[in-house]
C-alpha cells in the first residue's frame, strides 16, 4: 500500500469489523458448576454447539455477574480429558490398561459385585463422592444400601467451620447465612478468597461500599476483596481465633456486650454444674424433668425454658444437692477476661499490632452500641413476646474456607460466632442472618447410624451416616470402643466428624482398619491426586497387594467421573459420567441449598446439548444400580423401578417424608 494509500486509510478505513456480532442461534437457560456458587447462566449454542456462557441476569444469585472460572466451563466441557465409554481393568492397577465396554455389561458387573456385599455385610461397601453437589441422593442411596461407610469431600474442605457453626447457632457461614448487606455499617471478613461465594460477594461488597460502609478484611494475604477493603489486616496464618478472642476480652473489659440479647434468646444464663471430680462437673444443672436451670431476678431457681422469663447472667446458685453451678456467660466472662487474651499477649502471636486490635475492638463497639439500628416492623419471637419494632447492631462478619483450613478451624470459627452473639447480632437488622431453611436447632440432628444392630445384610441403615454427635451415647464404635465405619468418623479419634473423614478412607481400607471391605466406590474424588494430601502414598496404597494371596488389598474399586483424572488409573471398572452441561441436576433443599435471608430458593441444572459419547449421568446411572439391587425406596412395591426417567423424575418425585422433597417446588407429575 503506498504512502497515499495508507494516508486515506487512516481517516477513511475501508475495513469495516462488526463490533457486534450473531455468535449464537440459540439460548438456554442451567446452573453454573464450577464452584459451588451455583450461579444462573445463559449458555449460548450456535449449530448445536456450545459457544460461550454469559451470566443470567435474572437469576436471585449471581443477578447476571460471572466469574473466570464460569465462564470457562466451555473449556471444561470440551476437554480433551473426558472419558468416551464405560472402561474395564485388564492391566494392574495404575497401567492405565483396560477395554471399552458397553454399559449393559458395566451396570451388570457393579450389580454383581455390589448385590454380593449387600446380601453378606453392607459395611464391605465404601461409597465416597467428591463435591458433587448432590449428596442428598448419593447419602440417601447408602443410607437403602445398608452401609455406614458414606461421606463426601467436606471432611478436608470446609465442614469444620459449618459444623462449628451448627454446633454454636443452628446455621453457619456461606449456605447457612449473611450479612444484612443492605443495613451492616460495619463489616468484618475472615479468610475469604475470590472462589467462595464469589459473585454475590462481589455485588453485595459494590453496595456495601457505595452506601459509605466500613470492610475490614483480615487475611494473610492481600487478596482481590483485601485490595478493596477500607482496611487490611494480614494476620499470621491460622492465628484468627485468638485474635477474635481478644477482640471478645476487650469488649468484656468495656463492658460492651448485649446482655438483654444473651438472656433472651441464648443460654448465656443456663448453670453449669461446678463439681470438679464428679461425672456431672461442667454440664447444664437440670430438674427433674431434664430442664436446664437458671438463676430468675430474684435470685431462686427455675426452668431456663419457661416462655418470658427474666435470667440473670452472672451469679451464683446452690443446687438442691448442695452443689455449685454458675451460668454460662459468667464461665465466657472468667476465662476471655484473662490477661492471656489481652491484646499486649495475642499480638506477637497473631502478627497484629495490640492498638490495631484495641482500635478494631472499640470500632465494633462503638458501631453497635452507638448506631443501633430499629425498623418498624412488629415481630413475635420465640417465647411469645410482642415487639412493636426490630432492633439491631449493625456489625456483620463473614468467614469461609480460610480459617478453617487449620486444625484449630472448628474452635476458630465458634470463636467467631461468640463474637457476633455476644454483640447481639445474629439474625437482627444490619447484623449476621440466616438463610432459608436456616435455622436449624442447636444443636442439630440428626444423629449419624452405624452402630452394631443398625448394619444388617440386606436391610437399609437405621438412619443416615452422616450427623451431629453430641454424647458419647451417639459414637459408631462397638461395645469395646472400636470404630464402626472405615474413615473411623464418628469414633473416640474423630467424634465431631459431620461429614466424614474421606481423607482416611484409602489408608484404612489398605490397611484393613477397623475391618477389610470388598469395594470402594468413588464419583468425583480424585484420590489419586489431591484428596489424601498425600499423593505418592495413596498411590501405593491403591495398588498395594496382600503377600500371601496376591490380591489387592482393596479388592474391587469403582469409579464414576467424567473425565480421565488420576485415579481413573487405579479403578477397576469405569462409569463414565457427563459434563454438567449434559445432564439434569437439582440444588437441594436436602443438601446444599441456595435459599436466601428472605426465603427458600431452588434450582436445577438441565441439559443443554446430549452427550457426543458414550457416558451417562452418574446420577442416573446410581437410580438405576438402586433399582436393579431392589433398595425399596429405589423400586415400587412390585419391584419395577420407582423413578424409570431416572434422575430428572428423582428430582420431581421423590419424598424423604410426605411434602419433603429434594426441592420447595416441582412436586408431582405436573
Amino acid at each position: 500500500m503506498k504512502l497515499r494509500e495508507r494516508w486515506r486509510d487512516y481517516w477513511s478505513p475501508r475495513e469495516q469489523v462488526d463490533t457486534s456480532p450473531r455468535v449464537s442461534d440459540e439460548v438456554k437457560y442451567t446452573t453454573c458448576y464450577m464452584c459451588a456458587c451455583r450461579c444462573g447462566i445463559k449458555v449460548h449454542l450456535k449449530d448445536g454447539g456450545i459457544r460461550f456462557i454469559e451470566g443470567n441476569p435474572r437469576h436471585p444469585v449471581n443477578r447476571g455477574v460471572i466469574c473466570g472460572k464460569g465462564a470457562s466451563g466451555i473449556m471444561q466441557h470440551y476437554s480433551p480429558a473426558r472419558l468416551s465409554k464405560p472402561l474395564l481393568r485388564v492391566g494392574e492397577r495404575g497401567a492405565g490398561e483396560f477395554r471399552e465396554i458397553e454399559w449393559d455389561e458395566a451396570i451388570a458387573t457393579a450389580v454383581d459385585w455390589l448385590s454380593t456385599i449387600r446380601t453378606e455385610d453392607p459395611r464391605k461397601l465404601a461409597f465416597f463422592t467428591g463435591r458433587d453437589q448432590s449428596q442428598s441422593l448419593t447419602g440417601f442411596w447408602a443410607t437403602q444400601f445398608g452401609t455406614p461407610n458414606f461421606a463426601a469431600h467436606g471432611g478436608f474442605c470446609s465442614v469444620n467451620m459449618a459444623a462449628a457453626g451448627m454446633y454454636t447457632l443452628g446455621g453457619s457461614f456461606w449456605e447457612f447465612g449473611e450479612p444484612d448487606w443492605e443495613r451492616t455499617k460495619l463489616f468484618l471478613m475472615f479468610g475469604v478468597a475470590e472462589d467462595h461465594d464469589s459473585n454475590p460477594i462481589k455485588l453485595a461488597l459494590s453496595g456495601l461500599r457505595r452506601r459509605g460502609a466500613k470492610f475490614i478484611s483480615i487475611n494473610p494475604v492481600r487478596t482481590g476483596y483485601s485490595a478493596i477493603a477500607d482496611e487490611w489486616i494480614g494476620i499470621r496464618p491460622g492465628t484468627d481465633g485468638l485474635f477474635v478472642l481478644s477482640l471478645v476480652h476487650e469488649l468484656l473489659r468495656a463492658d460492651k456486650v448485649d446482655l438483654d440479647y444473651l438472656g433472651r434468646y441464648t443460654n448465656a444464663a443456663w448453670l453449669v454444674i461446678q463439681a470438679p471430680g464428679s461425672a456431672d462437673d461442667g454440664l447444664f444443672a437440670r430438674n427433674e424433668a431434664g430442664e436446664p436451670l437458671v438463676l430468675d431476678s430474684a435470685g431462686g431457681l427455675t426452668s431456663g425454658l419457661e416462655p418470658g422469663g427474666k435470667a440473670r447472667v452472672v451469679g451464683e446458685a446452690q443446687l438442691p444437692d448442695g452443689r455449685r453451678a454458675v451460668p454460662v456467660f459468667q464461665l465466657i466472662a472468667e476465662r476471655y477476661l484473662d490477661p492471656r487474651y489481652a491484646p499486649e499477649a495475642v499480638a506477637p502471636v497473631c502478627g497484629i499490632p495490640a492498638e490495631t486490635i484495641r482500635r478494631v475492638a472499640g470500632e465494633i463497639a462503638a458501631t453497635a452500641f452507638g448506631q443501633e439500628i430499629e425498623i418498624p416492623v412488629a415481630w413475635t419471637d420465640w417465647a411469645g413476646r410482642q415487639h412493636s419494632s426490630m432492633r439491631g447492631r449493625p456489625v456483620s462478619f463473614h468467614a469461609m474456607r480460610g480459617i478453617s483450613a487449620h486444625s484449630n478451624g472448628f474452635q476458630t470459627c465458634r470463636a467467631l460466632h461468640l463474637l457476633q452473639i455476644l454483640l447481639g447480632t445474629i439474625d437482627v437488622p444490619g447484623g449476621w442472618r440466616y438463610k432459608s431453611p436456616y435455622p436449624k436447632p442447636a444443636p442439630p440432628g440428626p444423629k449419624p447410624a452405624g452402630k452394631p444392630g443398625q448394619v444388617a445384610p440386606g436391610t437399609p441403615l437405621a438412619g443416615a451416616p452422616l450427623g451431629y454427635v453430641m454424647s458419647p451415647e451417639d459414637l459408631i464404635v462397638d461395645g469395646e470402643g472400636r470404630p464402626q465405619r472405615i474413615d473411623k468418623a464418628f469414633s473416640w479419634e474423630a467424634p465431631i466428624a459431620a461429614h466424614g473423614l474421606m481423607h482416611m478412607l484409602i489408608r484404612n481400607a489398605a490397611n484393613g482398619d477397623p475391618y477389610p471391605i470388598d469395594t470402594l466406590f468413588m464419583y468425583m474424588a480424585n484420590m489419586a491426586w489431591n484428596s489424601a494430601m498425600n499423593t505418592t502414598e495413596t498411590m501405593r496404597l491403591l495398588t498395594d497387594k496382600d503377600p500371601a494371596t496376591g490380591e489387592y488389598k482393596i479388592p474391587r474399586i469403582i469409579y464414576s467421573d467424567a473425565y480421565y483424572s488420576e485415579t481413573v488409573a487405579y479403578a477397576d471398572l469405569i462409569l463414565p459420567d457427563t459434563t454438567y452441561l449434559e445432564r439434569w441436576d437439582c440444588i437441594s433443599l436436602l443438601d446444599r441449598p441456595i435459599g436466601g435471608t428472605d426465603g427458600p430458593g431452588d434450582s436445577i441444572r438441565q441439559p443443554i446439548v446430549a452427550p457426543d459419547r458414550d457416558v451417562r449421568p452418574f446420577q442416573d446411572v446410581l437410580i438405576e444400580l438402586g433399582a436393579r439391587l431392589g433398595l425399596p425406596a429405589f423400586v415400587t412395591p412390585d419391584g419395577a423401578p420407582r423413578y424409570p426417567g431416572s434422575y430428572k423424575d428423582y428430582i420431581a418425585l421423590h419424598e424423604r417424608s410426605p411434602g419433603i422433597g429434594p426441592l420447595a417446588g416441582w412436586r408431582g407429575a405436573e
